[in-house]
């Protein structure tokens, strides 16, 4: 079967305008088959499984798990409705300027994440040797080891152990219980609302948007 179309950008105004003529749970499928799912896939997993069916071994969980890392973030900024612009103050017209407090919240505050970051020093220790070592210097910090299989937790902070396979079945988790919540969460649909105005917004900047590339 061949995967759906992504109809994110264009089709977003009408999107909009039908949730808000009638949110109800079968509208706000429709939205999530059109619009997140989409960016999900085409963006983020897919890629990672073709890295991942690749099996060179040489380097493909630490493309992965920043990858992941980039995942964490949006879902985060997607579950407030908040957009990342430079030196913007925290939450203020729903907007960050750095992405250690959203990020690590998000881990320590957020099933299934928050039972393996009981604590912000969990999270922040994380962010710090994982997520920053990987996105700024391509490689992790601090004796941290990517792992991948059945016979390593998602994260064991004495042997300093992350297991990115199991990271990417936490994100599956969190996406299928948020799709669910999202159908009737008033407060989760209009930060949903928030995100994409913004995604849409700097989309139609580009180029190419007004013929449809």
């Amino acid at each position: 079967m061949s995967p759906k179309p992504d109809l994110f950008p264009e089709a977003w105004p009408a999107i909009k305008a039908t949730l808000a003529a009638d949110a109800s749970p079968v509208q706000w499928h429709m939205a999530i088959s059109k619009c997140l799912d989409p960016r999900l896939r085409f963006r983020y997993l897919d890629p990672i499984k073709a890295i991942a069916d690749s099996r060179k071994l040489k380097g493909e969980g630490f493309l992965i798990l920043t990858i992941q890392c980039s995942i964490i973030e949006f879902l985060a900024s997607l579950r407030r409705g908040w957009n990342y612009r430079q030196s913007a103050q925290w939450g203020v017209n729903f907007e960050y300027g750095g992405s250690k407090q959203l990020f690590t919240e998000f881990l320590c505050q957020t099933p299934p994440f928050l039972g393996w970051f009981p604590t912000e020093d969990n999270a922040e220790a994380f962010y710090k040797n994982i997520r920053c070592g990987l996105v700024h210097e391509a490689q992790t910090k601090d004796g941290w080891v990517i792992r991948s299989g059945a016979s390593y937790p998602l994260i064991d902070f004495d042997t300093k152990i992350v297991n990115r396979d199991a990271f990417g079945d936490a994100i599956n988790e969190y996406l299928d219980e948020y799709r669910q919540t999202l159908k009737n969460d008033q407060a989760l649909q209009e930060a949903f609302v928030r995100k994409f105005d913004n995604l849409y917004h700097h989309a139609s900047l580009a180029p190419e948007f007004a013929g449809g590339g």
